[in-house]
């Protein structure tokens, strides 16, 4: 460092970097992204760790921590940095990431963030306004529009318009747009928020919501003999003074004559909290608590998602893939008055060979017992259908299950349940998928796709055209999608090759277009081998847990785990 003399203003010293030292401070940082992860607060590392597998074959960055919540990514260039941009929107285990072009003067603090972008989804908008300047005037009414996605400007699919727009925490977010066209009429917009931040009206901010904002007063609920108790002799007539524990705050409260159980202090800024009731846990209590996990809720179907497969490590091609989702929540079990509660069962899918065997109905039972299974799909069974009733009821005797024989002669996908824990519905069956409802202790329902893709291109894009469908008829639901593709998504995911063929294409565009995410994963990167030995080793990694955005809302923390083949 070198020693500069400061300016004297007014007897005060400051100082005062000339305009070159700014500008070529500013030169190198002008591809740099500024990251805001609204609404989860996660370790820096653990960010760094998600982009790092979602943007690295994009380009290289470095990655920089600013505040709680905020990050600086700076790329060596400025068509990554757009690449990124113009391909979101972008989430970190199921949270929405806001990103901004880095310019001088940007604040880096959450706190001062009055405004944020927002993707959104305009639907019914007119072709000959599907323009640059024709969805800018649309999105003009949400906010200041920023940019389009890239099938957005391509015009590929004229379903729906994506447009990233700048919206104020003071917006309403409105889910329609009225629309004044040049002959007279006037037709309606409709308006989609894959994620809404969560913003204080208070602070006109998006640093906090208002339940947890500063500046809103706090209301409680109290049962009238403890307000009654409370009456002071000075207290006015009307009027008794309630002095909440451990703080020298006092609230005043009108005491109502009418009032049959309690008295609740009221704000016109927020409507009273629900009575406690006996046994329950106040709601505060439960935010206070630290959690276990860095999901904000205890999710019904758990935190674990593991994808047992064929690594490359072994050269054996019996790709036993399974995803287990376990659990720790609790399912109520005060039978007899016992306090001890169950632990809820998981979900598995497993693409197993060999089930006309008995000892594979020992192994798989078995796995369904030490990993405290309550829903197993079976992929590329091979079972013929009058044989599919013994094998399950030799595997797990009271279980029910169902398949897709009515389009597929062999069976290639069977799913089995325990009945006494989850109910799961078959919705629309075909030869390459298997499309469901799940309904979860706590009465949630949630859909759930186990998926076999063919190997032929042409079979894959009826599979494509099934899940787009599927994407539109599950959206407002929680979704989960796992099973073997048969075609990877990216070039790291196959082992001696960095080529993008067309399936690798049509895979993505079809995800993107569905607005599906892949779970986090870990343990083994490849889940199939071509058997051989030394350089002629081909791996490539086919099996994967994707989820829609309600998913991640609900079961954020949930991921995936590869192992080792065979059980």
């Amino acid at each position: 460092l070198q020693f500069f003399e400061p300016v004297m203003v007014d007897g005060i010293p400051r100082a005062k970097p000339p305009p070159e030292v700014c500008s070529s401070g500013a030169l190198e940082w002008e591809h740099t992204l500024v990251a805001f992860l609204v609404g989860k607060r996660l370790p820096a590392n653990k960010v760094r760790e998600v982009l790092l597998r979602k943007w690295g074959q994009v380009g290289s960055f470095s990655f920089h921590s600013v505040d709680n919540g905020v990050f600086l990514i700076k790329f060596e260039n400025g068509h990554a940095r757009d690449w990124i941009m113009d391909n979101g929107p972008w989430d970190i285990w199921g949270y929405h990431i806001a990103l901004r072009k880095w310019t001088k003067g940007i604040s880096l603090k959450l706190e001062e963030c009055t405004s944020i972008p927002v993707w959104v989804k305009l639907t019914n908008v007119p072709i000959h306004l599907w323009s640059k300047l024709g969805l800018s005037y649309i999105a003009s009414v949400l906010g200041r529009p920023l940019y389009m996605d890239a099938p957005t400007t391509n015009r590929k699919s004229l379903t729906f318009a994506r447009v990233c727009i700048d919206m104020l925490a003071s917006s309403t977010f409105p889910n329609a747009i009225h629309l004044d066209l040049d002959d007279g009429s006037s037709i309606t917009v409709g308006v989609e928020y894959p994620w809404k931040p969560q913003a204080c009206s208070l602070c006109k901010v998006f640093d906090h919501a208002n339940k947890s904002c500063p500046r809103a007063a706090r209301r409680e609920w109290l049962p009238k003999p403890v307000v009654e108790a409370c009456r002071q002799p000075e207290d006015a007539e009307g009027w008794i003074t309630i002095k909440r524990k451990k703080t020298p705050v006092a609230n005043d409260i009108r005491a109502e004559g009418n009032s049959l159980n309690g008295e609740s202090v009221v704000h016109p800024q927020q409507a009273p909290q629900t009575p406690i009731k006996g046994g329950e846990i106040p709601h505060d209590a439960e935010r206070n608590k630290e959690p276990s996990s860095a999901s904000p809720d205890n999710n019904p179907l758990g935190s674990k998602i593991v994808l047992i497969d064929g690594g490359c490590n072994t050269m054996d091609n019996n790709r036993g893939k399974a995803i287990c989702m376990e659990t720790d929540s609790p399912v109520a079990g005060n039978i007899g008055g016992s306090g001890k509660k169950k632990k809820k069962k998981g979900l598995n899918a497993w693409n197993v060979r060999g089930l006309n065997y008995p000892s594979k109905h020992r192994e798989v039972s078995h796995f369904i017992l030490s990993n405290k299974l309550s829903l197993l799909a079976l992929l590329e069974t091979k079972l013929r259908e009058p044989h599919a009733n013994l094998v399950v009821n030799s595997i797990r005797k009271q279980w029910k299950f169902c398949s897709n024989h009515c389009a597929s002669l062999s069976g290639r996908i069977v799913v089995m349940w325990d009945p006494a824990y989850i109910e799961f519905v078959p919705i629309f069956v075909n030869e390459q998928a298997l499309h469901g409802t799940v309904t979860l202790p706590n009465q949630q329902n949630v859909f759930v796709s186990f998926v076999y893709g063919l190997c032929d291109t042409r079979d894959r894009k009826l599979l494509w055209d099934d899940l787009l469908f599927c994407a539109n008829y599950f959206k407002k639901s929680p979704w989960l999608l796992i099973g073997d593709f048969n075609v990877s998504r990216f070039t790291h995911e196959h082992s001696n090759s960095c080529r993008i063929t067309k399936a690798m294409q049509d895979f993505n565009n079809t995800v993107r277009t569905a607005e599906l995410e892949d779970l986090k994963s870990t343990g083994l990167t490849y889940t199939w081998s071509n058997m051989r030995m030394g350089s002629a080793t081909i791996s490539k990694k086919f099996d994967r847990a994707m989820g829609n955005w309600e998913w991640f809302q609900s079961f954020g923390y949930a991921y995936a785990h590869t192992h080792a083949s065979g059980i």
